[in-house]
Parts: C-alpha cells; sequence; structure tokens
C-alpha cells in the first residue's frame, strides 16, 4: 500500500495543481519538437568524470570513472557513509577499519591486505586524482550505499534519503523534454507505465509541464496531461549487513581499582588489597611502561599474580602507560612518533596482544596522556586497530581518558564509545600540581558536570566513572603562586588537618579547611566518605557501568563497600544533606 507524504498540507496543494491541470486538457498531446538531443551533450560530463545524483538533488562534485568503475570522493564517503577511512599521506596509504578488520589500500594499486592477508581486486579499491582520494562505489556496497549507473554520459544515482518521494506514472507513451515547451529538445522516450519522480518540490511550471526524473537519471520536463496521479512511495535499498561493533559487557557493575607497580613481585600486595575490598571485582595493575618506538615495553607482569586474582574472581586488566622515563621514553613525542607511524602502531599492538597471551590478561586498559593535538588522529586510529584485536580474541578494551574539555576534543571519546568497551574518565586531578591555582582535586559540580558531558558522547553502559583517593594539600605564597605542599592519602589526610576547623561546602561536596603557618597560607579540600558518597550517587543518577578509583591502598576501610552501596542504591536525598560532624 502506497503511503501517503507526511506533509499532508502539501500534498494537498500538489495534487490540486494536477487535478486543475488534467482539467483544463491544455495539450491532448504533445506533438512538439521532433529533435533528440544527445544527453552528453546535455549534461556535459567531463571525460574521466561521472555526475552524481543523490536522490533528486545534481551533486556538486564528479565522481571518477575509470577501468569501467566508479569512485566517490573520500571526503563526500565519510560525511554520508563511513569516516573510518584512514589517510596516511606520509606512507601513501589508506586504511579502512571495520568492527573485526583492518583493510590497508596503496592507491592505484590492485593489491590490498585485510588483516595482513594479502589480497587483490580487479580494479584499485581507493584511487587518487589531483590530490583528492577516491573509493570504489563496489566496495562501498558493505557500506550500504544503494547505487545505479547508466553510461553516456556517466551518471550515478545514488538512493540516500529515507523519506518518501513524490511519483507519477505515465500514461501514455511521450518524451522527456530540456525544456517546458513543445519546441524544446527529446531527451529521452517514456513508455507508458513508467515511473517518474517528481523533483524540484513537484512544482508545475508553465506550459502544462511538470518537472520529473527517470530511474535512469535522466532530469527534464513532461506534459501533464501525460501522466497519471501523483504518490508518494518509499526509496528503494538494497540490503547489506550494517557494520555492528560488538562490545564484552560485564555483568552487573564494575568496581576497578588500579594498583601502582613498579616490581613483579606485586602478589603479597594483591592479596593485602583484596582482602581489605572484597567488593573489587577488577585489577588494573600498572605493569607495562612504553619503552622506546618500536612497540617494547618495560613489564612488571606476574603469573601468581593473575593466578591468586582468578582464584579470588578478580578479571585483570592490565594497565599500559606512556609515562616519561629518563632513558626509556618521552611521553608526548615518542607517543606522536608510534601512534603517527603505521610499522609502529601495528608493531606496540602486536606487542601487547603478546603479552595478553603470555599472561592471560582479562582485558587491556590503555592509559596514554599527554597526547599533543597532533596524535589524537592517530592514537583514535591506534585504538580502531587495537579494538579488532581485542574483539576477535575476546578481550575487554578499556580506555582512560581526561575528564571531557574542549582543549582534549581530539581524544574523541564519542567514537571511543562505539569502539572500545569501555571509556573510562578519570574524574580527578582538576587541580594539579604545576597548575598554578589551589583548589580541589575533584569537586561535585565538576565531577557532576564531567559525567553528562561524557554521557552527551558514549553511552552510559559503556562509561566507567574514576574517583580520587588522595587529597592535595596547598600552600600560597606572599607572590600568589600557589604550590602542592603535599599529596596525601585518604589514610593520611586526617592527621593533616587534626585540630583544624572544617567548613562544609556544598557546591564542592567537600570538607574545606585553611590555615596560616610561618606566614605561608595552606588549603586544603577533602577527598573523604562524604565527598565520595556524593560522587557514587551522581555517577548512580548517570547510569555508568562502574566506578574506578586512583589508587588501591590509599582508601579507608569500608570505603569501596560505600561506593558500592551509593552505586547500586539510591542515596540522593541523603546526599542533599550536609554532613554532621561527630563532637
Amino acid at each position: 500500500m502506497r503511503k501517503l507524504f507526511r506533509h499532508a498540507g502539501f500534498m494537498c496543494l500538489v495534487l490540486a495543481c494536477v487535478g486543475v491541470l488534467a482539467g483544463c486538457s491544455l495539450f491532448a498531446k504533445d506533438e512538439g519538437s521532433t529533435v533528440v538531443m544527445k544527453l552528453s551533450d546535455y549534461y556535459e560530463v567531463p571525460e574521466g568524470k561521472a555526475m552524481i545524483i543523490i536522490d533528486e538533488t545534481v551533486y556538486d562534485k564528479y565522481a571518477l570513472f575509470e577501468d569501467g568503475m566508479t569512485y566517490i570522493d573520500l571526503e563526500t564517503v565519510s560525511k554520508m557513509y563511513s569516516h573510518r577511512f584512514f589517510v596516511v599521506e606520509s606512507e601513501n596509504a589508506v586504511i579502512y577499519t571495520t568492527p573485526t578488520e583492518v583493510y590497508d589500500f596503496t592507491p592505484d594499486s590492485n593489491r590490498f591486505s585485510c588483516n595482513d592477508d594479502p589480497s587483490e581486486a580487479n580494479v584499485p579499491i581507493i584511487k587518487k586524482s589531483d590530490g583528492v582520494y577516491y573509493v570504489a562505489t563496489a566496495f562501498l556496497e558493505q557500506l550500504g550505499i544503494t547505487y545505479r549507473f547508466e553510461e553516456d554520459p556517466a551518471r550515478l544515482i545514488i538512493t540516500y534519503n529515507t523519506e518518501q518521494y513524490l511519483c507519477m506514472d505515465v500514461k501514455e507513451d511521450t518524451p522527456v523534454r530540456a525544456g517546458k515547451e513543445l519546441q524544446a529538445d527529446r531527451l529521452k522516450e517514456l513508455k507508458a507505465g513508467d515511473k517518474l519522480r517528481v523533483i524540484d518540490g513537484g512544482g508545475i511550471r508553465e506550459n502544462g509541464y511538470i518537472k520529473v526524473q527517470t530511474e535512469d537519471g535522466v532530469r527534464g520536463y513532461v506534459l501533464q496531461d501525460d501522466l497519471g496521479e501523483s504518490y508518494y512511495e518509499d526509496p528503494k535499498f538494497a540490503k547489506y549487513n550494517a557494520l555492528e561493533y560488538t562490545h564484552i559487557d560485564v555483568p552487573g557493575n564494575i568496581y576497578l581499582g588500579w594498583e601502582l607497580m613498579y616490581s613483579d613481585d606485586n602478589v603479597g600486595i594483591l592479596k593485602e588489597h583484596l582482602a581489605a575490598a572484597p567488593e573489587i571485582n577488577v585489577v588494573s595493575p600498572t605493569w607495562f611502561f612504553l619503552d622506546g618506538t618500536d612497540g617494547n615495553f618495560i613489564s612488571y607482569a606476574s603469573h601468581a599474580y593473575m593466578d591468586y586474582a582468578h582464584e579470588k574472581g578478580v578479571s585483570v586488566w592490565a594497565t599500559y602507560k606512556n609515562d616519561t622515563i629518563d632513558g626509556h621514553f618521552s611521553c608526548t613525542e615518542d607517543s606522536h612518533a608510534i601512534f603517527s607511524s603505521t610499522a609502529k602502531r601495528r608493531a606496540l599492538i602486536n606487542s601487547i596482544m603478546e603479552s595478553v597471551r603470555e599472561y592471560g590478561l582479562d582485558g587491556i586498559n590503555i592509559d596514554f596522556e599527554m597526547l599533543k593535538l597532533d596524535s589524537g588522529v592517530y592514537f583514535v586510529q591506534f585504538l580502531r586497530e587495537l579494538s579488532v584485536k581485542c574483539r576477535l580474541n575476546n578481550i575487554i578494551l578499556s580506555v582512560d581518558n581526561y575528564v571531557p574539555e574542549a582543549y582534549n576534543a581530539y581524544y574523541d571519546i564519542k567514537e571511543q564509545g562505539k569502539i572500545v568497551d569501555y571509556v573510562v574518565i578519570m574524574g580527578y586531578d582538576q587541580h594539579y600540581s604545576g597548575s598554578g591555582e589551589s583548589g580541589s582535586v575533584s569537586s561535585l559540580d565538576w565531577f557532576s558536570n564531567a559525567l553528562k558531558s561524557t554521557a552527551d558522547m558514549a553511552p552510559s553502559e559503556r562509561i566507567i566513572m574514576g574517583v580520587p583517593f588522595y587529597t592535595r594539600l596547598w600552600r600560597e605564597e606572599s607572590d600568589g603562586k600557589a604550590y602542592v605542599e603535599a599529596t596525601l592519602s585518604m589514610r593520611e589526610t586526617p592527621d593533616k588537618v587534626s585540630g583544624k576547623e572544617l567548613t562544609w561546602k556544598e557546591t564542592n561536596g567537600q570538607y574545606y579547611s585553611e590555615w596560616v603557618k610561618k606566614g605561608s597560607f595552606y588549603r586544603i579540600w577533602i577527598e573523604d566518605e562524604e565527598s565520595l558518597k556524593r560522587k557514587a550517587d551522581a555517577a548512580r543518577a548517570a547510569s555508568v557501568k562502574g566506578i574506578a578509583a586512583w589508587k588501591l591502598g590509599d582508601e579507608t576501610s569500608g570505603t569501596w563497600s560505600l561506593l558500592k552501596d551509593y552505586l547500586e542504591n539510591d542515596h540522593s536525598a541523603e546526599c542533599k544533606l550536609p554532613p554532621e560532624k561527630e563532637e
């Protein structure tokens, strides 16, 4: 059954006009010019190009037409179909990633590889012309492109819009003319029953002609009296399998603790931490530190650690870090050298997967910080390629991120939310050592805004929110500068503020204290159970998957039990009240 178009008022107007013209019968039969204009003269498509018609609109760019194949420019492909074609200009390469495949193309070559397996096509899949990259339409069919190709002149008719469009059927044989008059040259002869698309809003033109487009992309004018009544039809799309990014969904909530490790003799630390916090179900030991730019890293991994964690039913998502280590690695520059090189990027991915297999890791936690703007697109491509390996091997991939801000948007949390299993937000270091300004490590309003901005970019079930188990004590000097006097764990903070007056700051969701000592002014915004309650409740309200904490061993007794309670149960009414001080 033909569906009614949603714009009913517009449809009535069109049909009314059609009815009036049909009643007037301005022309009983088209007996005008018999001159036939060649379509190649009418369209004037350059040699080696193809005209593109998207739905009923002539596109402002041409396709390439070479070797019997049409090619669409990469900018258009990225806008309309997939942004996961990645150009590496310096390597004369184009990479395309799907959830389970990594394609490597060399422009203008029939040869390519998929997941490192060499293959060959009948024509190049990627072409480069005048500095512009193009993709073969035959390859784009797997992305969902529905098209029809016609020659003389070459024209590519693409169905893209999902909305209904206005049609009319031919009642009797009639021509499509180049203009809206009997003396206009003929472009194509129509047969009774042919279907036409009414274009330019279906407006009726003078002399009783309507502007139409044939199914093979001939655009011109047809006499109204030779057409039936107008109706609306759904566009037809070729069947294709959507490229679906699957994820590993951990049952229940995730309670992840990072463990700072600088030794492979670390199973004893794990035993201590798990005994104190049985709520933890994921540990992320900082086992791997990048070493040079050839895919190597310093390792503190331990089989004994893995065995004990699994014995206790705890998953291990080993953390891979790009910390600056003198003589081994420069965080910003060496990271860029790795990610911007396909060979080095792949070497690192292979090394990561080798460590996964060697130690039987359950997951990977990528913690690559201090990347520069130019590294962003390469880092995201690294995650795409790594996600393919993880997906094929059933390994969880999580990525640590700063709280979203305009200056770090190149980490692309929106894309991460699609390709990785879990986006971890480091909801701390709001004020950090070297910032020159004293303030909270993680105030509640800042933390809550981070939750909202992250949830606007990634599904809540893919988000793990990080909380701090530490506080910074600030010292402000007479020159107006602020310095970190000490970074205190939750365990250490009570002694530092013993005897000091504490004031509850509702906006910060924290206790605050200040004092003067030896001419210096001290400030502290305290992370304790009261502040963490409110962060966990905010995370619950945002329906995130879990909570991560930096770092294990810095919390006080019962902290993890509290986090679990407030993430899983609604304590919002309680959190709106200031805490009662113990006398």
